[in-house]
């Protein structure tokens, strides 16, 4: 089955030690995405094999930036997953991305996950979401979701980004009404399909 995404409205930014680049956060919850999927948190089944290569990417982007962090723990609770990152310091990237969920210009996070056991959950108009109970986590990523979009503008324009890739990526937030790029399409469905298809 291939690799899936889930930017999750609830999850955010809990804590920042600006000493140390750490941040605090909820990765995932148990409530539905913006789609109506569902991912289930005790239902994590390769926690300590992540662990073993616990990366944190810049919007599930595995091929254009290296990673921005490490995850330095996870704890999986009923309805959330709260994870402790460490940003790369020396790295103008990540310790760009760091200074942004510092100021609460940036707080959201998304899994990269593989469904192990999903469901079809069939919703209003004919639309079905899903219900994913067992999966192993890839990776999660800090995603441009922003807290602000004006925020998000303001720490532009007075430079506050200093590396030209993640400000030429930022720019294109503020204009993101309704999901236009991020996230764009319903890939849990695509994943069922592919599932069912291969059953």
């Amino acid at each position: 089955m291939s690799p899936s995404i889930r930017a999750d409205p609830a999850a955010r930014t809990l804590n920042v030690d600006t000493a140390k680049m750490r941040v605090r956060s909820v990765i995932t919850t148990v409530d539905p995405d913006r789609a109506g999927d569902v991912v289930v948190p005790t239902g994590i089944r390769n926690l300590d094999e992540f662990m073993l290569n616990p990366i944190v990417l810049w919007a599930h982007d595995r091929q254009r930036v290296p990673p921005v962090g490490v995850c330095e723990w996870l704890d999986v609770q009923p309805r959330r997953i709260v994870a402790q990152t460490k940003f790369a310091e020396g790295v103008p990237f990540a310790e760009d991305l760091f200074k942004l969920y510092e100021q609460n210009v940036l707080r959201g996070w998304s899994i990269g996950f593989v469904p192990r056991k999903a469901r079809r959950v069939q919703r209003s108009a004919g639309s079905a979401s899903l219900h994913v109970s067992e999966w192993d986590l890839l990776e999660y990523s800090a995603v441009p979701i922003p807290e602000n979009p004006g925020a998000l503008t303001v720490a532009l324009e007075k430079g506050l980004v200093r590396d030209v890739t993640l400000r030429d990526w930022l720019k294109l937030v503020p204009d993101d009404r309704g999901g236009r790029f991020w996230p764009a399409f319903d890939v849990m469905s695509e994943l069922l399909i592919e599932a069912n298809g291969a059953a």
